[in-house]
């Protein structure tokens, strides 16, 4: 490979060093619209999201096709090991700032996804909680009254 060539590699990993970047910001913005709770700010983190997701992805697949390309199976590593001297600190640093993103981006993700679940765990208590009070009666009689069953409310706590 000439100059040209490692030029042009060099300018596709910085490219999926930003994307991959941006990407991780609208996955912070996601996280930022979860705890909100605010369904208008994760519909529109969650399309931002994807549209960055899909730009990340189309600038990691030019990479990889160019790197393929020109050294079959060799890893990111090992083509920044060959780049030529000029060059080499440079791809090294994206290199390690790439994978330093994608673990944040992983516990990111993590983070979201537990989240999600949480919110979604919550939902099923809450409509268990009202089905319970709907099809329960309201309470007993006693001496000097009703007596309200103990979990019959319909009132749901925070911890429901």
């Amino acid at each position: 490979m000439n100059a040209n060539p490692w030029q042009r590699f060099g300018e596709l990993l910085g490219d999926e060093n930003r994307l991959l970047g941006e990407l991780g910001h609208a996955a912070l913005a996601m996280t930022d619209a979860l705890v909100a709770n605010d369904p208008a700010r994760i519909d529109a983190a969650g399309k931002q999201l994807e549209a960055k997701r899909l730009l990340h992805g189309a600038a990691y697949a030019r990479r990889i096709a160019m790197q393929r390309q020109g050294f079959g199976k060799l890893g990111l590593a090992q083509v920044c090991a060959y780049a030529p001297p000029a060059l080499r600190r440079r791809f090294h640093a994206t290199a390690h700032e790439i994978g330093v993103r994608t673990i944040a981006l992983r516990l990111t993700v993590s983070n979201n996804k537990a989240l999600i679940l949480a919110g979604m765990d919550r939902l099923a208590r809450v409509v268990k909680v009202l089905q319970r009070a709907g099809t329960e009666q309201t309470g007993t009689y006693r001496r000097r009254g009703f007596v309200p069953p103990p979990e019959g409310s319909v009132i749901v706590s925070r911890r429901a």
